[in-house]
């Protein structure tokens, strides 16, 4: 049949979770499937982080931190915007393994008393 489309794509996913200034350490999202392709990152900032110095986020998985996000400013609130220069190559395919996605938070200079934010990964499944 002339103009029929099929196979448009894949299925889109996203997973949520949250975060604040008191996770001093990375904060799991959820588990990325193997093969999967990241179509995009939102970084939302409810509350705005305070550190005196410094406020970043970094969106990667474990044993590197910043795989798909490297420093990103959470100090005002709304959508942040994220900062995927030098990683972006690595949204296109999440590897041969499933991954363990994770966002850690870093501040410098007199300690945050408050910030909060959710950040969302939205993927497609590999050949879906």
């Amino acid at each position: 049949m002339a103009n029929q489309v099929t196979n448009i794509g894949g299925m889109l996913s996203a997973v949520t979770t949250t975060f604040a200034y008191t996770d001093a350490t990375a904060v799991t999202i959820a588990t990325i499937p193997a093969g999967a392709q990241i179509q995009n990152i939102h970084i939302d900032v409810t509350t705005a982080f305070n550190a005196g110095t410094t406020n970043t986020v970094t969106v990667g998985k474990t044993g590197s931190a910043a795989a798909f996000v490297t420093a990103t400013s959470v100090g005002s609130a709304g959508r942040a915007s994220v900062a995927s220069t030098g990683v972006y190559s690595a949204w296109a395919n999440t590897g041969t393994s499933d991954v363990s996605a994770t966002i850690t938070y870093s501040q410098t200079g007199t300690a945050a008393s408050a910030g909060a934010a959710r950040v969302t990964i939205v993927y497609k499944y590999a050949d879906v």
